[in-house]
Order: C-alpha cells, then structure tokens, then sequence
C-alpha cells in the first residue's frame, strides 16, 4: 500500500481513538469541576490531593509508543499497532463513568456547562491534531511512537483544557450573567417586595424555608428553592418564579469568600435579617474564624438603621454582630446557653422535649409563655424555628398564627427528617453536617426508641486546622450513642476510628466502606426490626474515595 494512504490512514486511526477517549474523559472531570462551581484552583487542588492523573488511556499510548519507537517499524507495522491502540482506547473511552447518570450528584449540562465542555474539547483538538500530523510527517521512523508519546502528555494535562476553557469564556459568561441579574433587578424593583436576608454558617436554607412557611401565613411570599444562596441562584429564581403579589423575599444568602454577601446585598437590598451563627464551616475557605465573621457580618452591614435584625443570641459570633451592628430593632433568640443569663433575648425556648413525632417547647416572646409543638427534631432546627419565629412576629405576624404554622411545618429534606420504613427508623441529617448539628444529631438518635442505634457517616469537611479535632470529639460522643458505626470513605476514616476508639467503641461495632453505596449495601443485608439509623452527611462525589481515571 502507498506509504502516503499508510501515513493518512495512521493519523486517522490515532485522532478516532483519542477523540473519542478524550471527549469521554472531559465528561467524566466535568463532574468534578462543576462541584467545585468551575472555581479552577479549587478544581487543580482537588486533582492534585486526589492524584487525578491518567492512567487508563496512557496504559494503551505509553506501550504503543514504547513498542513503535523499539522495533523502528514499516509504516504497515505501525497502522497494525496503531489499529490495535485505536481499539483499546475506544474500549477505554466506553468503559469512562458517564456522570449525567450515575454518582450521587450528577453532572447537570447547563448551558455554561455545555458551552465550557464544547471548548474544552476544541482546545483539546486543537493541542492534539496538528502536533500528531506533525510528528507523523516529520518524525521519520520515530515519527509514530513520538506522536503515540504526545498523546500521553495530552492525557495527563486533560483537566487543564476545562480550566482555560473556563478561563476563556469568562468575560462572555459575566456579560450573560450580568444580563439576567438585570431582568431580575427590574422584576424585584417592580415588585418591590420587603427583602429579609438570612447568612450564617449553618442553619440558613432551614430558617428560610420556615420563615418563608410562617410569613405565608400573612402574605404571598417568595424564597428561593433548596439552598440556593449564590448570586446567579437567585437571579434564576427572581425570574422563574417571582410574582407582583409576593410582599414578602426571603433571600438565603451564602458567604464562599469575603465580599460575597455584600454582592447579594447590592443584588437584593435586604430591608431586615437574620443570622443564624458564625461557626467554623467552610474555614478553610476564608483562613480565618474572623474572615469568617468578617464574611456574615456583610449582611447585618446592609440593613438599613431602621431596620430589623435578628441574631442567635447563643452564638457568641452573632451575638457580637448585634452590638457592632445594631439597628432600630434587634433581636436576640435563643435557649439561654449563650453568654450572659439570657435575659436579653426577645424569644426563649424552655421546657424542651423530644419525641418520635418531633419536639414539644414553650416560646418566650414579649413576657408571655407559648407552649408548642412542631414535627421539627434536634436542637439546631428548633433554633432555626426561633429565628424565623423572631423574624415574623417582629413583622407584625401574630403569635398564635405563628404558632398554628409551626405544628404543621414539614422537616426539611435530608436535616434531621425523620423516616420509618418498615420496622426501621431512619434519621436523614445528610445536608452539609457541622460539629452542632452532629452533636445534636447525636442527641435525638440516643432519645429515639430502638432495639440498635447505628450510625453512617463521612464525617465533616471543610473545617480548616480544626476538622480532625471536630471529627475525633464528635465520634467519641457516638460510640456512647451508638451499637454499630459505619465509616465512609478516606477524607475522615482515621480521625473518626481514633475518636470512636477513644470513646471506647469496640473493633467489631465500626466498619470502614469506601463509598456509600457499599455501606448501604452491606446495611440492608444486616438490618433488623428496631434498628434507628442515622445518615450524617453525605459528601459530595469529590470526597468519596480515589477518583481512577
């Protein structure tokens, strides 16, 4: 055969297989990237502590390669090769995980999404076609193994064309964004409804959707869905679903680095707020336990001084934030566990008990006494039910009404939801867990009725310096609690085993899966009438095990 039509049909073999593979393997970091919200130092980071470097492709170019530049081959030897390499990297490419239908969060093609993926695959091309054909053509005998070497070098630096890609569209994509935050300024300005923002370290998606729930009860109310909390989150949501006879916005308000709170604030000027606590979440985001005051006190900065602001007065951070910003009305709530005897809070709780349907209380609120019940459990979510309690009736909404709503509120999807399947008591507190609310997790699992008490876990994240300390306080509470505990994955194992073993767990009563999955799996075959079981926190696929590419 003509060594030309050889040399032709040699590029094509080569470009089919890596095209294919690299345009699955762009998919499968995708994921990742899209979980780490395209930010490409956070993604490079993970790719570096995960050891996310190729293996699978590069285990089929590396010897292809090797074997070309060893036998210095006739031009029909390296189509024979090159069609073999051809053959496993489209096995590779076909064996790739397609996230947008498998793992615990799938891979969402949004638009941006898409319109990053596209380039990413275009700039992959385009480091990929023009260096093979040259190599090929110039190379002379060691043109096909230096080719089949240089895609290996594409296969290892893959995740870099989605973070140029990002890079690259940048400019475009703020223009996009700036033109949907502009409809979504006019719609809020037509509204013109009064703002309530909610920040704090935990407890915001909770007390808005309460909130949102109680306010109801006196007027049309919008909130945003889920735990949406970031600026693009809520533009979406102000032009899906905002109408002109909503009163009330309840705006949860997400602080990922200083400065992002006060956007929200200058996106959706809030007339009145809430924070809920200034804990030590995402500290390895901001440095600091200060940046991270720094961060939430954005919000208690933008409410006007005739405001209202409505502080944990059991948190000694949102404590702080009512006397350093205090508006014409400030508000405490709380327990009366934090500093100082409690007098100084506008709404108490006392007399607290928990029961399998959820949690009897009497509410302090201007010196009267309110007995209660709500299907709510655990100490975290009855404060959040304080702060929107707070919150509404400081708004004019009366007591009782108030009151009437709170037997009837629905638990927020996976914290502290309570679920019985058969004879099995399930506890889903698998939202984003912190060191309160496992403790308090903790709490209500030891008060649940139960023949076994067994808890699966992860651990927490994201907790800076403090995350193995957090992690070994808090298993030695539930080895105290718990009959069997079920270990996931690698990011806390060692720190949860020491503490459990420090809180005197015994071997036999802790078992270690890699992902979830397989604790579930090995659960379902074991479980017994009577069990109560509770799910705390579930990370996110970028946490859960070694990523093999």
């Amino acid at each position: 055969m003509n060594p030309t039509v050889l040399l032709v049909l040699h590029v094509a073999l080569l470009l089919v297989g890596a095209g294919a593979f690299i345009a699955r393997r762009l998919i499968h970091l995708m994921r990742y990237f899209q979980q780490e919200e395209y930010d490409s130092v956070r993604f490079w980071a993970w790719c570096r502590d995960n050891g996310a470097f190729d293996r699978r492709g590069t285990v089929v170019a590396l010897p292809t390669a090797l074997a070309l530049g060893a036998a210095h081959a006739w031009p029909s030897v390296t189509v024979g090769a090159a069609t073999g390499a051809m053959v496993g990297l489209l096995a590779m490419a076909r064996g790739e995980v397609d996230p947008r239908v498998t793992g615990k969060k799938k891979l969402v093609m949004t638009q941006r999404a898409t319109r990053i993926y596209r380039l990413a695959l275009s700039l992959g091309a385009a480091f990929t076609v023009p260096f093979v054909i040259v190599l090929l053509v110039a190379g002379g005998l060691f043109g096909p193994a230096l080719a089949w070497l240089w895609l290996v070098v594409i296969f290892q630096i893959t995740p870099l064309f989605l973070m140029l890609a990002e890079r690259l569209l940048a400019p475009g994509e703020q223009r996009i964004q700036d033109g949907f935050q502009a409809e979504a300024r006019k719609i809020l300005a037509d509204v013109h409804p009064t703002v309530i923002g909610i920040t704090g370290s935990y407890g915001k998606t909770s007390t808005k959707m309460i909130l949102g729930e109680l306010l109801s009860a006196d007027a049309p109310t919008f909130w945003t869905a889920k735990s949406i909390n970031t600026p693009m989150g809520v533009t979406r949501e102000i032009r899906e679903k905002m109408k002109a006879h909503h009163t009330w916005a309840v705006m949860e308000m997400g602080a990922y680095n200083i400065g992002s709170v006060k956007r929200l604030c200058d996106f959706t000027p809030p007339k009145a707020a809430i924070v809920t606590a200034v804990g030590i979440m995402h500290l390895e985001r901001f440095g600091s336990p200060e940046n991270v005051y720094k961060a939430k006190s954005e919000l208690a900065q933008a409410v006007p001084a005739d405001g209202i602001l409505v502080c944990n007065g059991d948190d000694p951070g949102a404590r702080r934030m009512s006397v350093e910003f205090a508006k014409k009305t400030t508000l405490l709530y709380g327990f009366g566990e934090g500093p100082g005897d409690g007098d100084d809070l506008a709404t108490r709780m006392t007399h607290v008990e928990t029961t399998p349907e959820g949690s009897r209380f009497t509410l302090h609120w201007q010196g009267k006494a309110y007995p209660g019940t709500t299907p709510l459990h655990g100490r975290p979510m009855l404060s959040n039910l304080m702060a929107a309690f707070t919150m509404a009736a400081a708004q004019g909404v009366h007591p009782d009404v108030l009151l009437a709503v709170i037997r009837t509120l629905r638990p927020v999807e996976n914290r502290l939801q309570v679920q019985q399947m058969g004879a099995v008591t399930w506890l889903h507190d698998a939202y984003n867990s912190n060191p309160a609310g496992f403790d308090a997790a903790l709490d209500v699992l030891a008060t649940m009725p139960g023949t076994r008490r067994i808890l699966v876990t992860p651990g927490m994240v994201e907790l800076g310096d403090q995350q193995e300390a957090r992690n070994r306080e808090v298993a030695a509470k539930a080895a105290k609690v718990c009959d069997l505990v079920l270990l996931v994955g690698e990011t806390n194992r060692l720190a949860l085993a020491t503490g459990l073993r420090e809180g005197g767990a015994k071997d036999d009563a802790v078992r270690w899966y890699a992902r979830r999955d397989e604790a579930f799996a090995a659960l379902q075959k074991e479980q017994a009438p009577g069990d109560v079981v509770l799910v705390e926190n579930d990370l996110p696929d970028l946490y859960e095990g070694t990523v093999i590419l």
